[in-house]
């Protein structure tokens, strides 16, 4: 296989960092208590280890006692985590440790680690010590990288947009109001021919104009594509007045049925093999995989809760296709008396309450009140974590193409190609 094939992005990975951005952003320490690291893969962990007790020595001269205390508190949690580490993985680790409060009142600290496996390579080794978590290197590996421009060139209307991540943006419209041919002959003919091609020249640099005052300023720009009908597109890439920066990036010119904004989303159709990184593809595919499977009635297509619980245990799930928006927790309690155990499946807005009204629950097998939560899990990680067991793809779409939406709003969030038939 050739070296410059992309790995498919690992999305438990990304979603788990999601999560976890989202409560870290909330974490305030008192002072500068909060310790990020952030470790390259070349790094040695030798290296990483001196330059902690380096920072243990410079904590020594911190004047409030107990931010000296929650400081060096923090450090030797990080140097004792990184004892147990032996190689750091090809994108590096990045580690978070501080002191948080528990509430408003200086002394209720309590020491909190996390460890990420990054979904992005780590480039830089980074130790910030602040008061609050340094989150905006992991936040950016997150980001899209790729963007395509999309520009759809019509004689009478024409559309500029791109494709980041799982969005499609049309960010201009134009119409030329160039007339039809003008039917009368002679000197009048050619007079209002020479008038229709000059007005076309003009709106075509019109739309160069705008393109470059667009797209030249975007770092992450991988190429251009340009689609429309007959010989407008053909005109305007070779109109000059596009800048030549912009016109090495155009990777493909090719024919539509229509110009303007319809002609957008039948333009990424026809370049979609050559934008398979772009998660937007990704998730149309998908989900064309998946519906293809019910309209032939194949029985590879599977969706629902508990359907796909039992398919996975049976290690029968090739491809585990999940909702970003899904919002369910699955709580197990336990009950310390007699051991009776069980789970329920709760939405995230309720988890609160919910753990807060099990309090007044009696256990069901022996009635005593010792009847507890014991952990709650996202069923995104609990269903993405039995896949990662037994070799299953992991897709998990967002709603912001028209498939992400379907797979939530029509199948609950919870889909599957299986490997084989099964019954349920």
């Amino acid at each position: 296989m050739s070296s410059d094939v992309k790995k498919k992005p690992n999305d438990l990975r990304i979603y788990k960092t999601k999560k976890l951005l989202e409560d870290l952003r909330n974490k305030k320490g008192f002072h500068t208590e909060l310790i990020s690291v952030y470790i390259p893969h070349d790094r040695k962990i030798s290296d990483v280890t001196n330059h902690l007790k380096n920072e243990i020595s410079e904590s020594q001269n911190i004047k409030s006692k107990l931010t000296r205390k929650n400081v060096l508190d923090s450090i030797s949690s990080l140097l004792g985590q990184l004892k147990n580490i032996k190689d750091v993985s090809e994108n590096g680790l990045v580690m978070f440790s501080g002191a948080i409060p528990q509430s408003n009142t200086p002394g209720t600290e309590k020491n909190e680690m996390y460890i990420v496996e990054p979904p992005d390579r780590v480039v830089t080794f980074r130790y910030h010590c602040a008061s609050e978590f340094l989150l905006w290197p992991l936040e950016e590996m997150l980001s899209p990288k790729e963007t395509y421009g999309l520009l759809v060139i019509g004689r009478k209307e024409s559309a500029v947009g791109y494709i980041k991540g799982s969005r499609v943006e049309i960010i201009r419209e134009f119409t030329s109001g160039i007339h039809s041919k003008h039917r009368a002959g002679g000197q009048s003919q050619k007079r209002f021919e020479r008038l229709i091609e000059e007005g076309e020249k003009l709106f075509y640099r019109r739309i160069s104009d705008t393109v470059n005052e667009l797209f030249l300023p975007i770092e992450d720009l991988q190429g251009i594509f340009v689609g429309g009908p007959g010989q407008s597109k053909e005109k305007f890439v070779n109109d000059e007045s596009l800048d030549y920066r912009l016109r090495e990036k155009i990777l493909d010119v090719v024919d539509l049925g229509y110009g303007g904004t319809e002609g957008i989303r039948a333009l990424i159709e026809k370049v979609k093999d050559k934008i398979e990184d772009v998660k937007y593809i990704r998730e149309k595919q998908i989900m064309q995989r998946f519906m293809k499977e019910i309209s032939i009635d194949s029985g590879l297509a599977s969706y629902g809760l508990d359907d796909i619980q039992r398919a996975l245990n049976y290690g029968a799930v090739d491809t585990l296709i999940l909702s970003e928006k899904l919002d369910l927790y699955d709580v197990k309690l336990e009950c310390s008396n007699c051991e009776y155990s069980e789970s329920r499946i709760v939405k995230e807005y309720d988890l609160e309450k919910f753990k807060g009204e099990i309090q007044d629950e009696s256990c069901p097998k022996c009635n005593s009140n010792t009847f507890n939560v014991g952990e709650d899990l996202s069923i995104i990680e609990e269903l993405g974590e039995i896949a990662e067991s037994t070799g299953t793809e992991i897709d998990i779409l967002s709603t912001e193409t028209e498939e992400g939406e379907m797979l939530y709003s029509t199948f609950g969030g919870i889909a599957a190609i299986l490997r084989y038939k099964i019954d349920y």
